[in-house]
This record gives structure tokens, C-alpha cells and sequence, in this order.
């Protein structure tokens, strides 16, 4: 079996940019995230697509690992798509019951 080497594959298996959220405004409904060369990309919650497990910009949280998606807007370059990833330990397995790791 051929192993899938795609150079525009993520490490999560997508084809997103892979960043972290770095600061959320609920009270503006903008956030930002941190790409993976530290380049800080905003984002509007009326404006960003999600996907994933997040149904709302209010299930995003600081420090979350997301996959993105870029586009320009009458404000510039912007995040355009937000597409979150399940809860799981770095091994795969979900957290315990307590919520910490096993």
C-alpha cells in the first residue's frame, strides 16, 4: 500500500493552515490566530465560516490548536474559515473522566 505523502496534507490529515487562537473579543466578535510562522491573521465571527466541532464562535477557546482558511475582505487579508478538531490526548485517546491525562 502506497503511503500518502501529499506536501499540502497537515499534520492533522486536511488540507487547512494549521494555527492556535491566540486572543478572543467577544464584546468587537473578532479573535485572532497565531499561524505556524507566528504571523497573527484576525478573524470576525460574522464573517468566519466554521467547521468541526465548534457550531458557534462561542465554543472557540484561547490556546486551541485550529485548521484555517484564507480570503480577502473589504479589510484585508482575513481568516475566512474556521474548521476546529475533537478533544483528544496526544496518544488519540480521550481525556479521562477528570479530565486529566491518563
Amino acid at each position: 500500500m502506497a503511503e500518502d505523502k501529499d506536501p499540502l496534507k497537515s499534520a492533522r490529515g486536511d488540507f487547512y493552515h494549521q494555527g492556535i487562537i491566540t486572543k478572543l473579543f467577544p464584546s468587537n466578535n473578532t479573535g485572532v490566530v497565531r499561524t505556524e510562522n507566528g504571523r497573527e491573521l484576525t478573524f470576525s465571527y460574522e464573517l468566519v465560516i466554521l467547521v468541526g466541532e465548534a457550531k458557534s464562535p462561542l465554543d472557540l477557546h484561547v490556546d486551541e490548536g485550529v485548521g484555517y482558511d484564507l480570503g480577502w475582505t473589504s479589510a484585508g487579508l482575513r481568516i475566512t474559515k474556521i474548521k476546529t478538531y475533537p478533544k483528544f490526548g496526544v496518544d488519540g485517546s480521550a481525556p479521562d473522566s477528570e479530565g486529566q491525562p491518563g
